[in-house]
């Protein structure tokens, strides 16, 4: 039939104009809020059932975790034998302007035993949600690295829900693919350099043994004791629809003088109100030393 190549693009034109308009009638702090309960609901029934079973209901299909590489978290709680008491909650949270993909924040404690009184281990995780098919929140990626105990604990809880426009919808991600190519390079040259210059204002760098730093002017003094020169290889990214907040993970090597640090990392990028890519979070978990044999 003549008509039938017409007839399907209109159909499909039609499905994107619906699926245009849901993504403009959703309300960003709604949809924060459902996110930070989501994270709130998975650490009660973690502390109800076990983090193992917990973590199971609740992973994609294709989550990823690092263990210390990055691996399929799904299966690997599904044959872990060990079930850990980890007691966190949530103290950051941003979404997209879609409402589909987001990620938190917060502290986290670890027991080898669930009724001790003190914690064996404390430490901040990062956890990226997105939405299934039915509208379900799912974990796409988890991770958790290990510092002091602060001396002081976060109680409130801070959003960021974009409130505006998606300018140049059409060029962002082509836009972010430039700027994560030219970021990779400068790493290369200074790491610190590079970072702070794609920082967000309220930019979170993570880091091994240390306690977050939270905004630029931290990140810078944080960074800039490590004086790096760091080498990323991707493994794997995400991004919203429309494409506004996206991710990368993978493997990095930091030279400091004549030593070479190994890990995982993460990456988040925001899209700001200006239609500027910046980076909203960035991570680095070393690897752990290598026993001698």
């Amino acid at each position: 039939m003549i008509l039938s190549r017409p007839s399907k693009f209109f159909l499909f034109v039609a499905c994107l104009a619906v699926a245009d308009t849901h993504a403009a009638d959703v309300d960003p702090g709604k949809a924060v809020g459902s996110l930070i309960a989501t994270e709130r609901a998975y650490a009660k029934l973690a502390g109800e059932r076990g983090f193992r079973e917990a973590s199971i209901s609740v992973f994609a299909d294709d989550a990823i975790i690092f263990v210390p590489n990055a691996v399929n978290g799904k299966k690997f709680w599904r044959e872990a034998k060990e079930d850990p008491a980890i007691i966190w909650r949530p103290i950051f949270a941003s979404i997209s302007r879609s409402g589909e993909l987001g990620y938190t924040t917060g502290p986290s404690e670890y027991r080898r035993l669930r009724d001790a009184e003190k914690p064996d281990g404390s430490g901040h995780f990062v956890t990226i949600w997105r939405k299934d098919t039915n509208g379900v929140w799912k974990i796409a990626l988890d991770v958790g690295l290990d510092h002091p105990q602060p001396q002081e604990s976060e109680t409130e809880i801070e959003t960021y829900a974009p409130n505006s426009l998606l300018l140049h919808p059409d060029s962002a991600s082509a836009d972010l693919d430039k700027l994560e190519s030219e970021f990779a390079e400068s790493l290369r040259e200074d790491e610190a350099d590079a970072i702070i210059d794609h920082a967000s204002d309220d930019i979170r760098v993570y880091r091994r043994g240390q306690l977050p730093a939270v905004g630029k002017k931290a990140a810078k003094k944080m960074l800039a004791e490590e004086d790096a020169k760091t080498s990323r290889a991707p493994l794997g990214a995400g991004t919203s629809d429309p494409v506004d907040l996206a991710y990368e993970y993978g493997e990095y090597a930091s030279e400091r003088g004549n030593t070479t640090q190994r890990g995982t990392y993460l990456c988040i990028w925001r899209l700001e109100s200006d239609g500027a890519w910046k980076i909203a979070l960035d991570l680095q978990k070393s690897a752990p030393p290598e026993k001698k044999p």
